[in-house]
């Protein structure tokens, strides 16, 4: 998994990113507890954007406050909700597919290419936590791409399916089922999109 650097002056959001990362690498359980002062302590920052990150990440759903409890990862999900979660998450991603093929141009399809590279090498190296932090930056260009306002909702769904990253155990499978999605994207052929879409999320 890539290294994170510490530097000066981290953002909220680069910090939300990074601790987006953490979670879906499993480096922290379900139901372990967050603190702002340890948090602080790694990013170099005030308490005050630790704070702001574990606001938005609990809006998004991957982190949950509890009174007299503080912050905590969010428990796991039963393989019932997972199901439902994931069907949200397809049908909130088709949507924005669709309006990606209309409205990208030659430069965001460079970007995802690029994406798509980083996500194959991240297979071809075996890495599991990695191969599940490229597969969201691939994911979320689409989503960001045609809607700021549903970004949060699909990562919200995203990072807390991502949590239990275990579905292909060959990602030579997994590598083939992104490049038929990068492949109908750039053609325009948004039934082929779909389909592939489909498949590799469900």
């Amino acid at each position: 998994m890539p290294k994170h650097s510490i530097k000066a002056d981290y953002t909220r959001e680069e910090i939300c990113d990074i601790l987006r990362s953490d979670l879906i690498a499993g480096k922290y359980s379900h139901d372990q507890p967050l603190r702002e002062i340890s948090q602080a302590k790694r990013f170099g920052v005030s308490r005050g954007p630790i704070r702001d990150a574990f606001l938005k990440l609990t809006q998004e759903g991957s982190l949950v406050y509890e009174t007299n409890r503080g912050v905590r990862v969010h428990s796991a999900i039963a393989d019932k909700e997972r199901k439902v979660l994931m069907n949200m998450r397809l049908e909130l991603e088709k949507y924005c597919i669709s309006k990606y093929i209309e409205e990208a141009n030659r430069k965001d399809h460079g970007e995802l290419e690029i994406l798509l590279e980083k996500f194959k090498s991240a297979c071809l190296r075996d890495s599991l936590p990695e191969v599940a932090e490229r597969d969201l930056a691939l994911h979320r260009h689409w989503v960001t791409r045609v809607s700021k306002n549903l970004e949060p909702i699909w990562l919200g769904l995203a990072v807390r399916i991502l949590m239990k990253y275990s579905r292909l155990e060959n990602f030579e499978e997994s590598i083939g089922e992104h490049v038929r999605i990068v492949e109908a994207i750039v053609v325009k052929n948004k039934d082929g999109a779909l389909k592939a879409l489909a498949s590799n999320v469900i």
